[in-house]
């Protein structure tokens, strides 16, 4: 009987190691698996973030940029009036003072050559 109980305990104890085995690997694999899944989760939240700092801060540039134009067509607003009703304003302008002009204007899209007007601008003009 004693053999018979030493089987018995034997066949226990490996079924029990056989069972904590499968259940220790099936805890770690799991674990891998949501581990995966957290990375996947944390890089969608990244690109997620990032392009909701992107937007924002187009948004922002969009705001300058639209408030700096409404603030150029208020300056400028002030001089037509005054352009259309002074004596000279309907006479050709002098050739002179048309080339310091351009001159001006050449200069001021070399300094800043994403200006409106400049793209189109020709290089020897």
């Amino acid at each position: 009987m004693n053999l018979r109980l030493i089987m018995v305990a034997i066949a226990a104890g490996g079924l029990a190691a056989s069972a904590l085995s499968l259940y220790v690997a099936g805890r770690r694999d799991g674990a891998e698996l949501h581990r995966d899944a957290v990375a996947a989760l944390t890089q969608q939240r990244n690109v997620a973030r990032l392009e909701a700092e992107g937007e924002r801060a187009a948004q922002a540039r969009l705001s300058e940029a639209l408030a700096r134009s409404s603030r150029a067509d208020q300056a400028v607003a002030a001089f037509i009036p005054q352009a259309l009703n002074t004596e000279d304003g309907h006479a050709p302008l002098d050739p002179a003072r048309a080339d310091r002009l351009h001159a001006a204007d050449r200069q001021l899209c070399q300094a800043a050559p994403e200006l409106v007007g400049c793209a189109a601008a020709e290089p020897g003009a």
